[in-house]
């Protein structure tokens, strides 16, 4: 296939050119009508270019096939059976593809790096989520994938398993070995699906990681807006015949995506797909020699650790546009660090935690965004040893190897059933009833029917007292959790 078409691109640009008068949605026909302050904030050309896929992109029963071209020709990029994209974000991508492996009461395996989006859909649905224990680097206080030998005693201990779900790359943009992953599965008759959201340009430039799809991963996850430069909310769902039914992935899509989607976003795929396909190499080549100026200016900074490819495990690959930075040497949490850049410099880091800053390198960093941030990186140390940059000192933190998970009751039960509210402090023993994930990666540490440690307890409250933002809690202000009454 030409890898240069763009069906959905050129389809809206010809509607651009002979708009037709509508009686149906959008109401705002072609920016007619706009809410108050959009024209003079987004302009006209936004509404015009909001329209359906049906009686809009394309005819009344989608007779040009803009879409569904666009995904085959998509498919062939990733090297791939079949895709289809996503206007809801990974999320949505996640749900479809647990839905078409795995039906309520069915045991599926969860790295425990999963973002809240797979455990979500777990309880909704009624999947049994058994947690992969993964990696975790006790020098970095970070978790990394899931090991061969520890997916083996997985698969041996529940041989009822209807898929696999990893996460790979990390947050951190660190691979798992998901060769040896998939010689398991398949030993198994089991789907190996890949949550590779940071991970969707990998298949377009050598010098990152080798894309899952081509290491045996049966299904993909990407967040094609994370780094290749789609509109928010843009996913694509990849994945190869064989183990998976194809067949059922198509119809659990159709379930999800909404039949309504926005063409936009579905657009702005298209665009990226070709733009990678044809240029990736050369785009992303850039997009590396910058990170590795950043790593260099940055390891020259006191007080700053940087993470390289000497930091990973056995088997893994590292993508190096992900500049990851300890800074607990400088006596302060990465959180405050983050909040004070983005006050004094107007510099936002992807990711803060208390010890980290994860900087995170794409194809629209400019190396002035660089200079930018060493040159905030460098005022802060300065004012740190001056004593004028005004942050808290950093208090102990109890590390992440010290949380396990116990579940003591049904999740369903737990997160419908009675429940109460008490102060975290005081949370010891009883039973979570909510999601409790910081933001980001995202990444739950306490589900509804989850056991809650002491060492949960310590963890949530030094995470708290250091500036964590947990996702979505009953209580903002983060001073009580939701339990099992």
């Amino acid at each position: 296939m030409d890898q240069k078409q763009t069906p959905i691109l050129d389809a809206l640009a010809a509607l651009e050119r002979r708009p037709i008068v509508g009686f149906g949605a959008p109401a705002h026909h072609h920016g007619n009508a706009m809410p108050g302050g959009m024209r003079r904030l987004l302009g006209r050309r936004v509404f015009q270019a909001d329209v359906m896929t049906p009686k809009g992109l394309d005819d009344r029963t989608e007779g040009a096939h803009a879409l569904q071209r666009a995904h085959e020709i998509a498919a062939e990029a990733w090297n791939a059976d079949f895709c289809r994209f996503v206007t809801g974000g990974s999320t949505q991508s996640l749900h479809t593809v647990l839905s078409a492996v795995a039906g309520p009461g069915d045991t599926v395996l969860i790295a425990a790096n999963a973002h809240k989006a797979e455990r979500a859909h777990a309880l909704a649905t009624g999947l049994n989520a058994v947690i992969i224990p993964v990696e975790i680097d006790p020098r970095w206080d970070i978790e990394h994938g899931v090991s061969p030998a520890v997916l083996a005693e997985m698969l041996a201990a529940h041989p009822e398993a209807r898929a696999v779900l990893i996460v790979s790359p990390t947050y951190f943009g660190v691979t798992s070995d998901i060769a040896a992953l998939a010689d398991l599965c398949h030993d198994q008759g089991v789907p190996l699906i890949c949550d590779a959201a940071w991970g969707g340009a990998f298949a377009f430039c050598e010098a990152l990681p080798h894309d899952p799809l081509t290491k045996g991963a049966d299904a993909a996850v990407y967040s094609l807006h994370k780094t290749m430069g789609a509109l928010a909310q843009g996913s694509a769902i990849l994945a190869k015949s064989g183990v998976l039914d194809l067949q059922r992935l198509w119809m659990a899509y159709e379930l999800f995506e909404t039949t309504s989607p926005s063409v936009p976003i579905l657009a702005s795929i298209d665009a990226t797909r070709r733009d990678h396909a044809l240029d990736g190499e050369r785009l992303w080549t850039q997009v590396l020699d910058t990170a590795a100026g950043l790593r260099g200016q940055l390891a020259k900074i006191e007080g700053l650790r940087v993470f390289t490819r000497d930091d990973l495990p056995a088997g893994a690959e590292l993508d190096d546009s992900k500049v990851l930075v300890d800074v607990s040497a400088l006596g302060v949490s990465g959180y405050a660090i983050d909040d004070w850049l983005a006050r004094e410099h107007r510099v936002s880091a992807g990711l803060s935690d208390a010890r980290h800053l994860l900087l995170i390198l794409s194809l629209g960093t400019r190396r002035a965004d660089v200079r930018a941030l060493v040159a905030g990186l460098e005022d802060l140390v300065r004012q740190l040893a001056a004593g004028t940059a005004g942050l808290p000192p950093l208090a102990a933190l109890p590390g992440i190897d010290t949380l396990q998970v116990e579940m003591a009751m049904a999740p369903r039960a737990a997160f419908v059933g009675a429940a109460e509210a008490v102060p975290i402090e005081a949370a010891e023993g009883r039973i979570a009833a909510e999601i409790i994930a910081p933001a980001p990666p995202g990444v739950p540490r306490l589900v509804p029917g989850q056991r809650i440690s002491a060492a949960h307890v310590a963890w949530l409250v030094a995470q708290r007292d250091a500036g964590a933002f947990f996702l979505d809690p009953v209580d903002p202000s983060e001073h009580t959790i939701r339990v099992v009454a």
